[in-house]
């Protein structure tokens, strides 16, 4: 083979050698512990390293009958619908907040990404403390205006800890959303909203008809992006609510065991 076929050859191959490591990671990392797991479902295992017997689709049929596996999937689906909407509608409402230029614009873009720079142990430790139902400072504005008579540990509460983890993640996510939103604002030109107030169009005329269809792709990345992370997010809701929900009983609520 010539040195020209050669540099052909090379050419085809290179792609591929750079993909390698990583596809090669992704085996090892993903797909071999994937078919594990599934192998795995066979056998009424106990403990991990533990060998079982073999029961075929046993577990899988104890699963899809199973009230507790389709009301654990109804929660997490009311977990990323509320959190998907709640973070695009602080992300967008911010965007517009802070996309005029200004002093206070620029300060702001720079400094409210903090939210989601911060560890989420900090996050979960400064929430309990906030949310506290012997000294946190929300319970004692609430009872200092006289809404409240008891304090209210919602954290730990059976209704109101599901939609606080909530409002806590969507707190701790949203600010890195609106900066993807402002970042794709940035590249719409200043001309298509002059002709715009030339028209008479109003705010919501031009968010709705320039600034919401020009953002397409970056909507579809971050509400893709976004269900995946709301789908994976497991830490935030562990150390909140283990700390908070020890009850005497195993809880029907959260699934925790029982405390001492």
């Amino acid at each position: 083979m010539d040195a020209l076929g050669k540099g052909k050859l090379f050419n085809r191959l290179l792609p591929y050698l750079l993909v390698a490591p990583i596809v090669t990671w992704l085996v090892f990392t993903i797909i071999i512990p994937l078919f594990s797991v599934v192998r795995e479902s066979f056998y009424n295992t106990g403990f991990v390293g533990t060998k079982g017997a073999f029961v075929g689709f046993e577990n899988d049929r104890d699963t899809i009958f199973s009230s507790l596996y389709w009301s654990t999937w109804g929660k997490s689906l009311i977990w990323v619908l509320v959190n998907a909407i709640l973070q695009s509608i602080l992300a967008f409402g911010i965007a517009l907040l802070l996309n005029k230029k200004s002093r206070f614009g620029d300060f702001a873009r720079t400094w409210m990404i903090i939210p989601w720079v911060i560890p989420t142990i900090v996050v979960v430790i400064m929430w309990q403390w906030i949310f506290n139902g012997s000294y946190g400072i929300f319970n004692h504005l609430l009872k200092s205006l006289h809404i409240i008579d008891q304090p209210i540990n919602l954290i730990g509460h059976s209704f109101w800890s599901f939609p606080t983890v909530m409002f806590i993640n969507t707190w701790h996510w949203f600010p890195f959303m609106a900066v993807i939103v402002i970042a794709g604002m940035s590249t719409i030109s200043e001309e298509i909203y002059e002709a715009a107030d030339m028209d008479g169009a109003n705010a919501w005329q031009k968010f709705w008809r320039i600034t919401f269809p020009s953002l397409g792709k970056v909507t579809f990345a971050l509400g893709l992006v976004g269900t995946l992370w709301s789908f994976n997010i497991f830490d935030t809701i562990y150390f909140l609510t283990r700390s908070s929900c020890r009850p005497v009983l195993p809880c029907t609520a959260c699934g925790f065991p029982a405390g001492n």
